[in-house]
């Protein structure tokens, strides 16, 4: 009896927790926190990360692994610290708040609220800060920083020495490069109207001495100064050019330690380069690991614009050229970019430094130096010939040569090759992966050997179970070990080692993947510490022989996440570990790993570990508030598709749901999501589709299935999968009510949303965002963004049409697939969201779509938010849809009244003070 009163009073203590508890709205979202920006010492001593809320201030942290001390820092910015874990940098933000206000009375930029530099000696914590900074850098070496601050005339470039808190001050700074070791500083100086003493010049000054040598002066235009990695050389461009508009003409100017830089290559040089090309502006000059040569980039001389042509008397049109590959919305997209395109070329700065050798005629082939630019050889790669058969064709053909860095002269080795290669570290091999037979291939530079590494290995190194009418995709790329000896590279399941050269590789994981369902992926946790010239000529961090490498790991079956340690010699896994949760911003140095862990009920907060993760320090516990929030649970749940295929899918239900009740269910989808088990949702507003957590808060259920296709019929696979999954959830969880389901996904998922209300009438209501409706217009509709034509995204690509419009029994399909042509079969309310700068679906797809529902009377909505994209960007708008995917569905599915923006609209005269929000009478 006493047993039974003691239940009794904790069941009532629950239910009065859960009575206490409240639903999520929509005023929660700014304040809820997630992770951000960690960073570890270079020793793993000092971690620094931060919590930000998702509008509002954020807190920096630092933590000491020795010590366990800490410090934050309210509104700061990332941090970087030095490489002898001595010094932190990091801006302090202005308050959110005052920044708000300053907007709402619009305030010049001048008038702004300022940001601050702070800087911490992390020894002690000591805070120090240097109010009005806008901008900073530090070396990869060295302690120094450098920032600006101010605008305009009154902008100034200051050195700062943390240790002393000196402060050198530069005035009439145009651009400026700190050396990698940090103990110079390269500056441009612009000649300044108001400043009789100033002058357009390029001045090199020692920061440890504080002496100052003038390289050049006189020239009209300078470009940033590039040091090499030993900071004991110096190159950049100069020009007597002052045009505004067209290309600047540059000579190449090389300082090896004189007193003066040395006029290499002249003005106006042109010798050898192809023809109408020359050294420009953006050529960008860096040089080779040991400096033993220069590259730099070779473009087509613009001329100035014609002011003598006037503008309403000038024709303004664009000209479509069936043979030319960049039609003109792709020359629109990618303006910026072929603007500045160079093609590749190089100086030899031991043999023949005034010679320029160009190694390419074409800004578009990717022209690849071996070995950091120190071997005889680049790699040159390019898909131009097969470009334009690449907006309706899946290959990956291209060309490739060898190309002398002594004289220019090409090696041929591959035409129409179905791969890419990519060069091993130090230049003596090519590896790609051929998808015509799903195999890797090596190519031997010293002996033109080709090896194909894969056939007959007892492993499975593309995607099987990628459903797209296309050739199989690889599922990794190498990872290369010291001296080119060998790569790692793994398949469905293990990490392999590979010989370059052949024969049997070695199991790396002893087969323990495939033998257990878990799915091993090497993992980059270690930072990339190289010196950033050697990164810029090229130079990999490669993987020891002796080195212990790093696992994520993923059990198949029930979507536990983990991370494992294996040597790279092949003895087998050493450490490993699988946990109900998801892993996330890993981080090593010295023997500390820093990382993010959660699961849908708990926050992915920050942790530090100093043995592979036996033990973990817990250095966060973001949003607190959570506990006063109705909050859910999700399960991993099965059914079979119609046609017999088992399918996995997320169900999301209310932490307090009575199990004899009824609840509606919300359907998301787009293609696979069950891997997602353990990630954490946060309550954020809406950019597209549903917030799961929001709706389970508010007393849905919601069901997440993964889809597979088949060749042809995306819209019927969708069915299949979808509808068996809905149906398999109200028989398998009795509370599920099904007369209240509804479905909603975004792009892809959009158009599976839009063509399942043709199909069926089991959903109560449907939101479809930026939705495909006719794929017959579609296939040759432009994504604006990119300026690509679609086609090849239906005959090849995610639409999984597999034919062309022409191609027998190609037409049938695509009005199969496209809901417009069966729009009369709709029963089910319909919400569209689709926005009028869309650039990956072309705009006029929802209002097509919109309009044949109304042409049948179909209960229909289209959300057009102004010059917004494929997904919301403006935080305004996010919130706006969030309450708006609210109403129409708790309308429809829970019986809420009618808002006034779905019973009389929102006129345009009032928009932007009207938003129709309350419930209509």
């Amino acid at each position: 009896m006493k047993r039974t009163m003691i239940l009794f009073a904790l069941a009532l203590l629950c239910l009065g927790a859960n009575a206490q508890k409240k639903p999520l709205d929509h005023s929660v979202y700014d304040g809820w926190q997630s992770g951000a920006s960690p960073v570890l010492s270079e020793d793993g001593t000092i971690a620094a990360y931060r919590v930000t809320p998702q509008e509002g201030d954020a807190v920096l942290h630092f933590f000491n692994a020795a010590t366990g001390l800490g410090r934050t820092v309210e509104r700061g910015g990332p941090a970087t610290l030095t490489r002898d874990g001595r010094w932190a940098f990091f801006k302090i933000s202005a308050p959110f708040a005052e920044t708000r206000k300053a907007r709402i009375a619009k305030k010049k930029p001048d008038e702004m609220p300022k940001d601050t530099l702070g800087y911490m000696d992390l020894r002690t914590f000591e805070i120090k800060k240097i109010g009005n900074v806008s901008s900073f850098r530090t070396s990869w070496a060295g302690d120094l920083a450098v920032f600006e601050s101010g605008t305009g005339d009154k902008k100034v470039v200051v050195v700062l020495d943390p240790a002393t808190g000196r402060c050198d001050t530069l005035r009439n700074v145009d651009k400026y490069t700190l050396s990698h070791d940090g103990s110079k500083l390269a500056v441009v100086y612009k000649k300044n109207k108001k400043d009789s003493l100033s002058r357009d010049a390029v001045v090199l000054r020692n920061l440890l001495t504080r002496d100052s040598t003038l390289l050049a002066e006189g020239r009209k235009f300078y470009s940033a100064p590039k040091f090499n990695a030993a900071g004991d050389k110096l190159v950049f461009l100069a020009s007597a050019d002052s045009n505004a508009t067209g290309s600047k003409s540059c000579a190449v100017l090389l300082w090896e330690g004189g007193r003066r830089a040395e006029e290499i290559v002249s003005q106006g040089y042109t010798t050898g380069l192809p023809k109408g090309f020359g050294i420009n502006e953006n050529a960008a000059p860096y040089f080779s690991k040991n400096s033993t040569r220069l590259f730099l980039g070779v473009g087509q001389m613009i001329p100035e614009n014609d002011t003598t042509l006037v503008d309403f008397e000038t024709a303004r049109l664009d000209i479509w050229n069936y043979d030319i590959y960049l039609t003109p919305p792709m020359q629109k997209a990618q303006s910026a970019r072929l603007k500045v395109a160079t093609a590749k070329a190089v100086i030899n700065l031991a043999a023949d430094k005034g010679r320029v050798i160009p190694l390419s005629s074409s800004v578009f082939e990717r022209v690849t130096p071996l070995d950091g630019g120190e071997s005889p050889w680049a790699l040159a790669v390019t898909n131009e010939p097969y470009q334009i058969n690449s907006t309706w064709d899946s290959n990956s053909y291209c060309d490739v040569a060898l190309v002398s860095l002594a004289d220019g002269r090409r090696r041929q080795l591959y035409t129409r090759l179905n791969g890419s290669p990519s060069p091993s570290p130090e230049g003596k091999y090519l590896i790609w992966y051929d998808d015509s037979d799903s195999n890797f291939y090596s190519y031997r530079i010293s002996d033109g050997k080709v090896t194909n590494l894969t056939a007959g290995v007892d492993g499975t190194f593309f995607d099987d179970e990628d459903d797209h009418p296309m050739p199989k995709p690889q599922l990794d790329r190498p990872h290369w070990m010291e001296g080119d000896s060998a790569f790692l590279l793994a398949d469905k399941f293990d990490l392999f080692r590979f010989s370059p050269d052949g024969g049997k590789p070695v199991n790396v994981t002893k087969g323990a993947g495939r033998k257990e369902g878990i799915q091993y992926r090497l993992a980059t946790l270690e930072a990339n510490r190289l010196n950033p010239a050697l990164v810029e000529a090229g130079v990999q961090r490669t993987v020891g022989a002796k080195e212990t490498v790093y696992l994520t790991a993923f059990e198949r079956a029930t979507k536990r996440n983990g991370y494992a340690s294996v040597p790279a010699s092949g003895s087998g896994i050493k450490n490993s570990f699988l946990e109900e949760k998801s892993f996330t911003s890993a981080t090593k140095a010295g023997k500390s790993i820093l990382y993010q862990k959660g699961d849908f009920r708990n926050t992915a907060d920050f942790y530090l570990t100093k043995n592979e993760w036996k033990n973990s320090v817990r250095l966060t516990q973001m949003n607190p508030q959570q506990a006063d929030y109705r909050w859910g649970d999700v399960q991993l749940v099965h059914w079979n598709a119609y046609d017999g295929t088992p399918l996995d899918g997320l169900l999301f239900v209310p932490e307090d749901y009575d199990p004899n009740g009824k609840y509606p269910m919300m359907i998301y989808f787009y293609e696979k999501n069950a891997e997602t088990l353990y990630n954490y949702r946060a309550p954020a507003p809406s950019r597209s589709t549903v917030n799961i957590p929001y709706f389970v808060s508010n007393g849905y259920v919601v069901f997440v299935p993964d889809i597979v296709y088949k060749d042809g019929h995306p819209g019927e696979s969708a069915y299949n999968c979808i509808c068996s999954g809905a149906e398999a959830m109200c028989a398998q969880f009795p509370f599920v009510d099904r007369t209240k389901m509804a479905i909603q996904g975004q792009s892809w998922g959009g158009y599976q949303t839009a063509y399942l209300v043709t199909r069926t009438n089991m959903f109560a209501a449907a939101g479809a965002g930026a939705p495909v409706g006719n794929m017959t217009s579609a296939y040759g509709g432009i994504r604006w963004e990119s300026g690509m034509v679609r086609a090849m995204q239906y005959e090849h690509g995610q639409s999984r049409i597999g034919a062309s419009l022409w191609d027998e029994g190609g037409l049938d399909l695509y009005i199969e697939n496209s809901p417009i042509f069966h729009t009369q079969n709709v029963t089910t309310p319909v919400l569209i969201m689709h926005n009028d700068a869309d650039g990956a679906v072309p705009w006029y797809q929802g209002i097509e779509f919109f309009m044949a529902l109304r042409r049948f009377h179909h209960p229909a909505w289209l959300l057009e938010y102004n010059d917004e994209a494929h997904n919301l960007l403006e935080r305004r708008n996010t919130k706006d849809l969030s309450v708006r995917l609210q109403q129409f569905f708790d309308h429809y599915l829970k019986g809420a009244p009618m808002p006034a923006w779905m019973k009389t609209g929102v006129p345009n005269t009032r928009k932007g003070q009207y938003f129709g929000f309350e419930y209509a009478e």
